[in-house]
């Protein structure tokens, strides 16, 4: 690409590109002063013609062709270059930026980098990986640790007469001249009976998940690992109960032997989504304690809820404990009666 001279453009040199303005500093540098010496300086830089040595000179027009255009003037064509004399300065060519060795790597937009971004707030704590190890908070139960092996038991334990002597008792028989056909014995509260525990695991329940287990563990210290027996269920037990997995339980619910308390960890119904098609309703969970009752056993409910969301129905219809820090023996024993 070449451009006319004068006209203040670029041209393109096959070493570079060249402009009017590196003509005039070659020119000063060389103190050139004939209009030869700057037709030179301009040919070797690549302006108004081919570099010297690079190309062959135009050719000629012929003579008796007739074409005004090929009779152009001379004065139109570049100046013919000649060897310099030896009172004329030797022209150097200046070096590329190739050659003088300082090439500029373009760099693709995409690789460089960018400014970082300044946030109004400070950014989140970055998860910890695969290979980190993962710790979990601490666990605070709802119920008081110092309470709750006492709540516990009164809430699953018989009263059996196998205590001590009752003095009093047998003191006021014999007062009467009346004969001890049994000995008179102190009331005695006992988990010697064993322990089943219904474990509700809904969607509603999932929030305290460690706490039922929290309970579990409380029950199995209290009554034994082999008189606790632990079934698991969905938002109520007549769809089914078992140990483990859905694959294992039992449909319908079947209650325990005899004089085993039952202890139901669950909402009953009234936490979760209103909208929840498998909430449990009023009359499965009727079902579920008078088949419980009906066995022998005593059924007595932990509910994570506030005693004001409790269901009405549900008041009459089973013993209730609020499960949360605020309950105490006291409270657990009013339920009892």
């Amino acid at each position: 690409m070449t451009a006319e001279p004068g006209r203040g453009k670029a041209v393109r040199h096959p070493m570079g590109e060249a402009w009017l303005g590196d003509i005039a500093r070659a020119a000063h540098a060389l103190d050139a002063r004939t209009p030869e010496e700057f037709a030179r300086i301009a040919a070797l830089l690549g302006v108004g013609g081919g570099p010297a040595g690079t190309a062959d000179p135009a050719p000629r027009p012929q003579e008796g062709r007739g074409d005004p255009a090929r009779r152009a003037p001379a004065e139109d064509a570049p100046p013919e270059r000649r060897p310099p004399g030896p009172d004329q300065p030797v022209l150097q060519r200046r070096p590329t930026a190739a050659e003088a060795g300082t090439v500029n790597v373009l760099v693709p937009v995409e690789q460089q980098s960018r400014h970082p971004t300044r946030w109004s707030t400070d950014p989140l704590a970055r998860p910890p990986g695969r290979d980190e190890a993962r710790t979990r908070p601490p666990h605070l139960p709802l119920l008081a640790p110092r309470s709750t092996a006492a709540l516990l038991t009164i809430l699953l334990a018989r009263v059996t007469f196998d205590g001590e002597l009752d003095v009093e008792r047998a003191t006021e028989t014999l007062a009467q001249a009346r004969p001890l056909t049994a000995i008179p014995r102190l009331p005695l509260p006992t988990l010697r009976y064993g322990v089943q525990i219904l474990a509700d695991t809904s969607g509603a329940m999932e929030p305290f998940a460690r706490d039922v287990d929290d309970v579990i563990a409380h029950v199995r210290a209290l009554a034994g690992v082999a008189g606790t027996q632990v079934l698991r269920f969905a938002d109520v037990p007549v769809r089914g109960a078992g140990p483990g997995p859905r694959t294992t339980w039992q449909r319908p619910y079947r209650p325990p032997r005899p004089g085993v308390r039952v202890l139901i960890l669950s909402d009953l119904g009234a936490g979760g989504s209103s909208h929840n098609p498998w909430r449990a309703t009023e009359q499965e969970w009727r079902t579920t304690v008078d088949a419980i009752r009906q066995r022998g056993c005593e059924p007595v409910a932990l509910v994570p809820l506030p005693e004001r969301l409790w269901p009405e129905w549900a008041r009459g219809l089973l013993p209730m404990v609020a499960w949360d820090r605020g309950t105490t023996v006291g409270k657990a024993l009013g339920a009892r009666r």
